[in-house]
């Protein structure tokens, strides 16, 4: 792959990165919940299943995926990733719902991160990409159709990677670093409340749409 392809690579890694989807709202939801750390490793959970994806369909594994698709194992295991995603964000959800029924004071101390925290949100980061129409059919569909995958190198695709990742930690610090911003702003006027109600619904909403797209 030339430098040129490689930077079109780059530039549809930004496009789908930056559109709009579930995966950069709950991610924006999770910091104005949890803070910027959580914020940032459910962001992590998504590219990590970005590359498994880019992974697949550079190996050439896309077939067989498609042909295992029809077993039953298979499908049990992307509906265990579906449930299992889903249970997280709804647990989120109903951690949320929570501070707007019993709303913290402006000045309460953020409660310190734990390990067991981070890890659940990585969980459900990983599993929105895993489960999630837009990834899959990008990677295993659009992706061939417009570069040729069989020309990757173990070097081109740590290039590729490493693009991906590049283009993660912007996206993550955009999006973090505002919803950080915004909930710091909330606490402040005393309205974060109603924030975590939002938030609730939102990943409420985004675990429905795991299980049902």
């Amino acid at each position: 792959m030339t430098a040129l392809t490689l930077a079109a690579f780059a530039g549809a890694i930004f496009i789908l990165f930056f559109t709009p989807g579930p995966g950069n709202v709950a991610m924006v939801a999770r910091t104005l919940d949890a803070g910027p750390a959580h914020g940032f490793v459910y962001g992590g959970g998504i590219i990590t299943g970005d590359i498994f994806w880019l992974t697949v369909a550079i190996t050439g594994l896309s077939a067989a995926a498609e042909a295992a698709e029809a077993a039953s194992g298979y499908q049990g295991l992307f509906w265990i990733a579906k449930l299992g995603g889903a249970a997280i964000l709804l647990w989120f959800a109903w951690g949320a719902f929570q501070g707007w029924r019993h709303p913290a004071p402006p000045d309460a101390v953020m409660k310190p991160v734990s390990k067991r925290g981070l890890l659940a949100t990585y969980a459900a980061g990983v599993a929105m990409p895993l489960t999630n129409p837009k990834p899959i059919i990008f990677y295993l569909s659009l992706l061939p159709a417009f570069f040729d995958l069989s020309a990757v190198t173990p070097v081109t695709y740590l290039i590729m990677v490493s693009i991906m990742l590049a283009m993660y930690a912007l996206t993550a610090t955009v999006h973090v670093g505002l919803a950080h911003k915004a909930r710091d702003w909330l606490k402040a006027k005393g309205v974060k409340r109603w924030a975590d109600l939002v938030t609730a619904v939102i990943m409420a909403a985004v675990a429905v749409l795991l299980l049902t797209r």
